[in-house]
């Protein structure tokens, strides 16, 4: 009886013995008085990494950034609008975002290392499916020894003693449509009692194998969507790593857009921050000559104190704006803010003792646009529809595999076999492989196995999820599509705006500085009926209006911009092009090869071993022939009408900003007058 408890107390035993390496759950209430900070809050720690060598970053660290106070020490550096491209291409091993949001987010963010990465995604990527067709390798090994008891009479014969050997070695392969080959060797040897024949013995097995899918599983465009080993849902196929590697192409090439975008956003807007600092500049130094011819008329009683005052508080009102629009403030960015945010794009060292500068003008052409040319350029080459395109392409690859679950499992498979048996492995009169040579002993078969769930739920569920996938898709691209013209139309208005606008703030410009310089003259004829706040609205009327002048040229500029970001043409537009590394020359022999290996149309089994395209082409990257017409030449500056002062004759004053081309002033008097 107790024999029958041993196992019951055996497991009991173990139960307690694992039970009792467990943590106590007990929990132990402490008085709060006595807890300390350090019991309850854990420590912070760094990570033990490498540190970056140094670089440019380290070298400018030390040299401060610039200020108000230290402006006239600084170095200024004109930079073209090209040569901003070229740099903003060159240190871009991250695509940089305007906000630095890289340092909250760093994982959302683009680096050119992305579309590799997808790539050879062990995973999704290309080279992760074709893993799938590899030849495989295996072989293993093992002793087996084992005492057995006969049933015979024979007292002499009715222990056996064995031993076993065993020794595989073999090489399988899944080809594209499907058919799976192996062909591996198996050996055994076997230690007996000395009553048999011989007491060892060798047994080597050669078989060569096939299986070919008919129905489910077979056919070259599943197997290269959905992969050999797929399932309903999982498709992991080379088509697919291929769609996922162009789907990380495309983002990248619009990451590269929309730094393009931003590069020359910001650099228009550092353009308008100088031109809004020179214009702050004029501005204050015109109440300073106010100011300056006040103070003798005070001396003399010729005006009242309170009118130097006045003139007084207009100066230091100027001088306020100038320092604003120099470092920033009042919901402006300034010089400094500005040329900070084009640092950042472009990647140059936060501070070298040196400001860029602007030097490519504005343009002022009256650029126009095909609308029927510019739709269709926008449905075809905008990055976000062609990566939509790519979506709709998987699901309708993924309805394709989803559908052949459908199917029952019906598999041909053959194999042959060559064995050979003996008392020796490689030599003499028994040995196996002599025998397996012979072609004495050998063995073949051929057959069909089938087998299918009644009823195909999964099959059907994954047929129906797939059409659901792809009707998802093909809903987001047309709205895509929808929402581009809308944004498309929104250009057009934006550009036509845009430059009337220009025309108009021109117009204002000019008439502002002929009042400005009627007043000066009165002011500086000492004239007792002078009144200061004509003189000085006088003034504010002329920075106004040339801030807005300047304001219109740079938004015109970034109306063009955002027309051909609409159009899809940005890139060319700015002369940006994407190209594939460089690739050794085997490499496109061998994908030609191959190509017309899979293209012969010579096997009645066309359907099991070709399959149709899945790209409509290489995406044209150069646009040159689809550029806008201009209604008329490029406008030359006028004279500017008698009464302007000498750094008026062009609208940015000759100032350090750089040459501007300049539109037509009308007559005095009149309206300007635009074409239709």
């Amino acid at each position: 009886m107790l024999s029958r408890f041993l196992p019951t107390a055996w497991l009991l035993g173990l139960a307690l013995a694992l039970n009792g390496c467990r943590t106590s759950t007990d929990v132990a209430f402490t008085p709060a008085t006595t807890v300390s900070r350090g019991q309850l809050v854990k420590s912070i720690e760094y990570p033990d990494v490498a540190i970056p060598a140094e670089g440019d970053f380290h070298e400018n660290a030390l040299i401060p950034p610039p200020t108000v106070r230290h402006f006239d020490q600084l170095e200024f550096v004109d930079l073209s609008l090209e040569e901003a491209v070229r740099l903003a291409l060159t240190n871009s091993d991250v695509i940089r975002q305007v906000g630095g949001r890289i340092i909250a987010a760093p994982g959302s963010s683009s680096t050119v290392f992305d579309p590799s990465i997808v790539d050879t995604d062990p995973r999704v990527g290309v080279e992760a499916a074709l893993a799938a067709f590899d030849a495989q390798f295996f072989t293993n090994m093992g002793v087996l020894e084992q005492n057995r008891e006969l049933n015979t009479a024979n007292n002499f014969n009715r222990f056996r003693d064995e031993a076993f050997k065993r020794f595989q070695m073999g090489v399988s392969k899944i080809t594209a449509a499907g058919t799976q080959f192996s062909f591996d060797n198996e050996t055994l040897r076997t230690f007996s009692d000395p009553f048999g024949r011989v007491p060892t013995t060798y047994d080597t097995l050669f078989s060569a194998k096939m299986r070919q899918p008919l129905l489910q599983g077979a056919g070259l465009d599943f197997n290269r969507i959905a992969g050999p080993l797929a399932t309903p849902g999982a498709y992991r196929g080379v088509l697919l790593g291929r769609i996922n590697t162009d789907i990380a192409l495309t983002d990248f090439q619009l990451n590269v857009r929309n730094l393009m975008r931003d590069v020359e956003r910001v650099y228009w807007e550092l353009y308008f921050s100088y031109r809004d600092l020179d214009a702050r500049t004029q501005f204050r130094q015109n109440a300073l000559e106010a100011w300056e011819q006040e103070l003798p008329r005070v001396e003399t009683g010729a005006s009242a104190p309170d009118q130097e005052a006045f003139v007084r508080e207009q100066y230091y009102a100027a001088q306020a704006a100038v320092e604003n629009a120099l470092s920033g403030g009042g919901g402006s960015l300034g010089v400094f803010g500005a040329e900070r945010e084009l640092r950042s794009l472009l990647g140059l060292p936060a501070s070298d003792g040196r400001l860029l500068r602007p030097s490519t003008p504005p343009s002022t052409a009256d650029l126009q646009f095909d609308w029927e040319e510019s739709l269709g350029l926008s449905l075809m080459r905008r990055e976000e529809l062609r990566r939509q395109r790519w979506r709709v392409k998987q699901r309708e690859l993924e309805l394709v595999a989803s559908r052949n679950f459908r199917l029952p499992k019906l598999d041909a498979v053959g194999q042959y076999q060559w064995r050979g048996y003996g008392s020796d492995l490689w030599s003499g009169e028994e040995g196996a492989l002599k025998e397996v040579f012979t072609g004495d002993l050998q063995g073949w078969g051929v057959g069909l196995e089938m087998s299918t769930p009644i009823g195909q739920r999964a099959g059907n569920a994954a047929v129906r999820n797939a059409q659901l996938l792809l009707r998802r898709e093909e809903t987001l691209l047309r709205e895509q599509e929808r929402q581009i013209a809308l944004e498309l139309r929104g250009a057009f208005t934006e550009l036509d705006r845009a430059y009337v606008v220009t025309r108009s703030n021109y117009n204002r410009h000019v008439a502002a500085q002929i009042q400005l310089a009627a007043e000066r003259k009165r002011n500086s004829e000492e004239v007792r009926a002078t009144r200061l706040d004509l003189v000085l609205q006088s003034q504010r009327n002329a920075v106004t209006a040339e801030i807005a002048f300047h304001r219109a040229l740079v938004d015109y500029n970034l109306a063009v911009s955002q027309m051909n970001l609409s159009r899809g043409t940005l890139l060319e537009s700015m002369q940006v092009y994407m190209a594939e590394g460089p690739v050794t020359p085997t490499t496109y022999h061998s994908a030609v090869r191959e190509a017309r290996r899979f293209a012969s149309r010579s096997t009645p089994l066309r359907s099991l071993f070709t399959m149709d395209p899945i790209t409509g082409g290489i995406v044209p990257q150069d646009m040159g022939g689809m550029i806008p017409q201009l209604t008329a030449p490029a406008p030359k500056p006028d004279d500017v009408p008698d009464g302007a002062s000498p750094s008026d004759r062009s609208p940015d004053g000759g100032r350090s900003s750089g040459p501007v081309e300049r539109l037509p002033a009308p007559p005095p008097g009149q309206d300007e007058m635009l074409e239709s």
